[in-house]
């Protein structure tokens, strides 16, 4: 289940620093079952905070997931083992990385030198 809330949450049309903001508080689940109190509590704007409520159905993530999966699309949070540790070095780093294919490279040398 963790992994539809991840879909969600990264569907989000949030600036990055938000997503990471709220990732260094809480998990996926957890952004979910905030309400608007709690949002303004952590300095979301009201645009912000509508736009997570509004999307609060999990119908098409539930869509996504399952093309994800025919396809073998994984994704790569920030908060996940699999995570490039060179990413975690940047300011504004991704907060999830959608991935195909063999997603242990991600550490390789030869794929980090095209990103630092």
């Amino acid at each position: 289940m963790k992994e539809l809330y991840n879909v969600w949450f990264s569907s989000l049309d949030l600036k990055n620093k938000t997503k990471l903001d709220l990732l260094k508080k809480y998990d996926t689940k957890e952004i979910w079952e905030l309400d608007f109190e709690e949002f303004v509590q952590n300095e979301l704007s009201e645009e912000e905070i509508n736009k997570i409520l509004k999307s609060k159905s999990l119908e098409e993530e539930k869509r996504n997931l399952e093309y994800m999966h025919q396809k073998n699309i994984k994704l790569i949070g920030i908060k996940d083992e699999k995570y490039p540790r060179k990413l975690h070095r940047i300011e504004d780093k991704p907060a999830f990385l959608y991935v195909r294919g063999n997603e242990n490279i991600l550490d390789d040398d030869a794929v980090r030198s095209g990103w630092l």
